[in-house]
């Protein structure tokens, strides 16, 4: 037969002298180690408790490049219209012949700078015009000769009308649209060199040069 174990109702100090009491086991540190490159630090847990989250290091803040523009306007520039050289030959009128005789400049010069300023804003149409009939001054040394760049669009647009075998000179093609204009710019210079000459006889200078003359 077993024996039976007596029942034990209240703390037996015999007993109890007997058995071993362990110390209390503290608990353990434990490190958390995460690569420094992800930038974690080490952090210690605290006695007794779980293991907390590593720290991170607070990110930087992206730099802010400044925007730089470019202060140089940008300008477009449309492409120029093709063109086609084109001889002329103008002159003066005989209507002009005494101012550009007494203006004391030579007179090749004054057809010279009319035809140039007649160009810098002669607009080439598309439509033919027929030379205008006037008397042209005498000598030949007033006449001027050069090349003149043209629409060449427009001039082909005339020759289509006027000139489909391509046998007149492209010249005669032009002249009534160009010759009158340069007629105008040697009235305009012919103007203004005798006011400039007006004011020059009006000035203390001139009247000096007046007064000193022969029997003034």
């Amino acid at each position: 037969m077993r024996k039976k174990i007596p029942k034990i109702t209240r703390p037996d100090s015999g007993y109890a002298a007997g058995l071993k009491v362990s110390a209390p086991v503290e608990p353990q540190r434990q490190e958390v180690t995460r690569p420094d490159a992800e930038g974690v630090g080490t952090t210690r847990a605290g006695e007794g408790s779980e293991l907390m989250t590593p720290q991170r290091k607070p990110a930087r803040q992206a730099e802010t490049v400044p925007l730089v523009v470019d202060p140089s306007p940008r300008v477009a520039h449309p492409q120029s219209a093709r063109t086609r050289k084109v001889d002329v030959r103008v002159t003066a009128l005989e209507r002009h012949a005494a101012d550009l005789v007494a203006c004391g400049i030579n007179p090749a010069h004054v057809v010279r700078a009319a035809l140039r300023r007649a160009t810098k804003h002669w607009q080439m149409k598309q439509e033919f015009v027929p030379p205008v009939k006037e008397r042209t001054a005498k000598p030949s040394s007033w006449r001027m000769r050069t090349t003149v760049a043209v629409d060449a669009e427009a001039l082909t647009a005339i020759m289509a009308t006027e000139d489909p075998l391509d046998v007149c000179s492209k010249w005669s093609l032009i002249r009534g649209q160009l010759e009158p204009l340069v007629w105008q710019e040697i009235d305009r210079i012919l103007s203004e060199l005798a006011d400039a000459a007006a004011q020059s006889e009006g000035s203390p200078m001139g009247n000096a040069a007046v007064d000193t003359s022969p029997g003034g």
